[in-house]
C-alpha cells in the first residue's frame, strides 16, 4: 500500500480532530509536525489537538516558535488564534486578550481575531469590553456570525437581549455560504437567548440547529464495552495484596461526575478557602493512566493486579509535584482536581492515591442532560450532540459510577466519597457548603459562601455562572421543554424513575 501523501494524512487528521478524536488525530498530527516543523497548517492543528488533549504547555511553546517565522497573514491568523486559546487554557488570558488586540492592530477586520477577543473577553469576566469589541465591529461594517454570537452572548443577562437576538438573526439571514463552525457558534448563542427570553420551543430549534453542525460520531458499543470491562477487572478482590503508594501531601481531592453537574460550582466553593487550591479541569490523570496501562491501546482492559506497583508509585508522585506547582503555594493543604471525566479512572485514583477523597457532583438527569445538550461541549464530547446520545451516556455514567461507589466503600480500598448533589446545593448553600468542608477536612470559612466574589476566574463554560450567588433557576429546566425531550427520556431509560425513588 503506498504511503499517504502529506496533505490526505493531514486532511485525515483533521477530520479525526472535528470529530472529536483527539488522540488519534494527535498519532497523525505528531508525525506529521515533525516531517514540517514550519508550515502553518500543520502547526495550527497540532497544537490545536494538544490543547484538546490537555496539553497547553506543549502548545503554547510550539505555537509561539512558529509565530517568529510566519508572515503570510491568514497563517498567522490561524496559529495565532491556537495560542490564544492555549493562553486562555493556562489562566494567562491578558496575554491572550494583548496578542489578540496587536494582531488585529496589524490585521483590522479579520472576523475570526474579532471573535476570538470577544470570546477571551467573556471568559474573563470582561462583558462589557466584547461588547464594545463587537459594536465596533459592526460601526465599522466587520460584523460577521462570530461577532455577532459574542455579543449575544455578552448581553445574555441585560436588558439588550432582544438587540441581541434580532442581531443575530438578521446575520443569519444574510450571511452567504457561513462556516459550520460560525453557525454553531451563532446559533448556540441565539439558543441561550431564546431560552432566557422564555421562548423555549425556538431555543430547542436553535439548539439543535447549532449541535447538527458538529461533525462528532457518538460510539455506544465502545463506552459500553469500557463500562463493562471496569466492571469486570476494577473490583476490590483485585487491590488485595497490591502495594499501594505512601499518603504524602498536598492531599489530593477529585471532583467527577457529568459535565455540567455542578462541578466547577464545587470546586470555586473550596477555592475561596484559604487552605484549599483549586488547580481546574487538569488532563494529568487520564494522561498518565495511558502512560502506566500495561495496554496502551486497550487501557481499560485491565485491573490493579496487571499493573507495576513502581510504575503507579511513580505516577502518584508526579500528579503531587505538578499540582503542587500549579499551587504556587508550599503550605496549601488541600488541592482538588475538577476534571469531571475523571470518573473513568476512579480506580487508578484510589490505587494510586489512598489518601484521596472522591466528590462526586449529581444532578437531576433530564436537567443535566439538557445543559450538556445546550452547552456547545467540545467534540470529545460525542455524547452531547444529541438528546438521545446524552441519555444514553448518561445511563453508562450512571452505571459505572454506581460500580465504584461500591468499589470505594470496601474495606480493602477504603478511599471516602461524597456525593454533592447540584439541587440541594441550590437549596441549602450554607448547610451543604459546611457538610462539604468537613468532608475533605476543612473548617467552615464565610468566604467559602461568598465564592463569586472571590475574583478566581473559571475557564470553562460555567464561567458565567460562578461569578454570580447562588441560583435557582437551573433547576427543574426539563419542564420547560416538556413535549420537546422524548428521544432524552428514551434514551436516559429508566434512569429517571430510578433516581426520583432514591430521593
Amino acid at each position: 500500500m503506498p504511503a499517504m501523501s502529506t496533505k490526505d494524512a493531514f486532511d485525515q487528521a483533521r477530520v479525526m480532530y472535528d470529530q472529536g478524536a483527539y488522540r488519534a488525530a494527535y498519532r497523525t498530527t505528531n508525525q506529521l509536525y515533525s516531517k514540517n516543523p514550519h508550515f502553518p497548517p500543520i502547526v495550527a492543528l497540532h497544537v490545536a489537538v494538544l490543547l484538546r488533549l490537555q496539553r497547553p504547555e506543549d502548545g503554547i511553546r510550539i505555537a509561539m516558535r512558529s509565530l517568529r517565522h510566519i508572515t503570510n497573514k491568514p497563517h498567522r491568523t490561524a496559529v495565532l488564534n491556537t495560542l490564544s486559546e492555549g493562553l486562555t487554557q493556562t489562566g494567562n488570558l491578558d496575554d491572550a486578550i494583548d496578542l489578540l488586540r496587536k494582531e488585529i492592530e496589524n490585521q483590522p477586520g479579520v472576523s475570526s481575531l474579532i471573535s476570538n477577543l470577544g470570546h477571551v473577553l467573556l471568559i474573563g469576566g470582561k462583558k462589557e469590553e466584547a461588547v464594545k469589541v463587537a459594536e465596533q465591529a459592526q460601526n465599522e461594517g466587520q460584523m460577521s456570525l462570530s461577532i455577532a454570537a459574542v455579543f449575544g452572548r455578552a448581553v445574555l443577562r441585560t436588558d439588550r437581549m432582544q438587540e441581541g437576538i434580532e442581531l443575530i438573526e438578521s446575520q443569519l439571514e444574510s450571511t452567504d455560504n457561513p462556516s459550520k463552525a460560525a453557525l454553531g457558534r451563532a446559533y448556540n448563542a441565539l439558543g441561550h437567548l431564546y431560552d432566557r427570553a422564555g421562548r423555549y420551543s425556538d431555543a430547542m430549534e436553535a439548539f439543535t440547529k447549532a449541535n447538527d453542525q458538529v461533525p462528532a460520531v457518538y460510539q455506544d458499543a465502545r463506552i459500553v464495552s469500557q463500562v463493562e470491562s471496569i466492571k469486570q477487572h476494577w473490583t476490590p478482590d483485585q487491590f488485595e495484596g497490591f502495594d499501594r503508594p505512601a499518603t504524602g501531601t498536598p492531599r489530593p481531592i477529585f471532583i467527577v461526575g457529568m459535565p455540567r453537574s455542578g462541578t466547577t460550582l464545587t470546586e470555586q466553593i473550596l477555592d475561596a478557602h484559604p487552605m484549599c487550591h483549586g488547580a481546574g479541569e487538569l488532563g494529568l490523570i487520564s494522561e498518565l493512566f495511558r502512560q502506566v496501562a500495561p495496554d496502551r491501546d486497550r487501557p481499560f482492559h485491565a485491573g490493579p493486579k496487571d499493573y507495576d506497583p513502581k510504575r503507579i508509585s511513580e505516577l502518584a508522585k508526579i500528579y503531587r509535584r505538578e499540582t503542587l506547582a500549579l499551587a504556587d503555594n508550599p503550605s496549601v493543604e488541600i488541592i482538588t482536581d475538577k476534571a469531571p471525566m475523571n470518573f473513568w479512572y476512579l480506580g487508578l485514583i484510589t490505587l494510586a492515591f489512598p489518601d484521596a477523597k472522591i466528590i462526586h457532583c449529581t444532578r437531576e438527569p433530564r436537567d443535566n442532560c439538557l445543559s450538556c445538550f445546550f452547552q456547545a461541549l467540545n467534540p470529545g464530547h460525542s455524547y452531547s450532540f444529541d438528546l438521545r446520545n446524552c441519555g444514553l451516556f448518561y445511563r453508562h455514567y450512571h452505571d459505572v459510577m454506581t460500580h465504584y461507589t461500591q468499589l470505594l466503600a470496601d474495606e480493602r480500598v477504603g478511599v471516602p466519597m461524597f456525593e454533592n448533589q447540584y439541587e440541594s446545593t441550590v437549596a441549602d448553600q450554607e448547610g451543604k457548603t459546611r457538610k462539604l468542608l468537613d468532608f475533605v477536612g476543612l473548617e467552615f470559612d464565610e468566604r467559602c459562601l461568598n465564592f463569586h466574589e472571590s475574583g478566581r476566574v473559571a475557564l470553562t463554560l460555567s464561567n458565567d455562572q460562578v461569578r454570580q450567588p447562588m441560583y435557582a433557576t437551573s433547576t427543574k429546566r426539563y419542564e420547560r421543554y416538556a413535549g420537546q425531550i422524548d428521544a432524552l427520556l428514551e434514551g436516559l431509560g429508566d434512569i429517571v424513575a430510578e433516581q426520583s425513588t432514591n430521593n
